[in-house]
C-alpha cells in the first residue's frame, strides 16, 4: 500500500509529466491519429502488407513484384499523411524526452530510477 505522501508525489509527478511539451504534444498527435479514419485505414493497409510479405519471407518464398509494388506505393501514401507524420515526430520527440525525465526522477531518488524499474529475469 502507497503511503499518502507517496501517493501525492506519484500525482503531482504525472500531471507534470503530462503538461510536458512533448509528452502534451504526443497526446495531442495521439488523439489526432485515432481520430483520422483515412490515417487509421493507411497504417492498417500498411501493417496488412508488411505482414503479408513477412509471412512469404518466413515460408522461403519471394513477394511478387506487384506485391512489393504496392507495398512502396503505400509506405509514399503514410509518408504522405500529415496526421502519421505528426504522430511519428511526436513520439521521436517523446522518446528523447523520457530519458531525461529518467535522469531527473533517478537524482531524486538517489537510485537509478531505470535498474529499479528493469524487469527481472527468473
Amino acid at each position: 500500500m502507497l503511503t499518502t505522501e507517496i501517493h501525492e508525489a506519484a500525482v503531482e509527478f504525472g500531471r507534470a509529466l503530462r503538461q510536458a511539451p512533448a509528452v502534451a504534444a504526443y497526446r495531442v498527435a495521439g488523439y489526432a491519429l485515432d481520430a483520422d479514419p483515412v490515417a487509421q485505414g493507411l497504417m492498417a493497409d500498411l501493417r496488412a502488407r508488411q505482414a503479408a510479405v513477412v509471412r512469404l519471407h518466413q515460408a522461403d518464398k519471394s513477394a511478387s513484384q506487384e506485391q512489393l509494388e504496392a507495398l512502396r506505393h503505400c509506405q509514399n501514401d503514410v509518408r504522405a499523411n500529415a496526421t502519421i507524420m505528426a504522430h511519428l515526430r511526436a513520439t521521436n520527440d517523446v522518446k528523447a524526452f523520457l530519458p531525461t525525465v529518467a535522469r531527473e526522477v533517478s537524482g531524486a531518488l538517489g537510485a537509478d530510477y531505470g535498474n529499479l524499474i528493469a524487469p527481472t529475469s527468473c
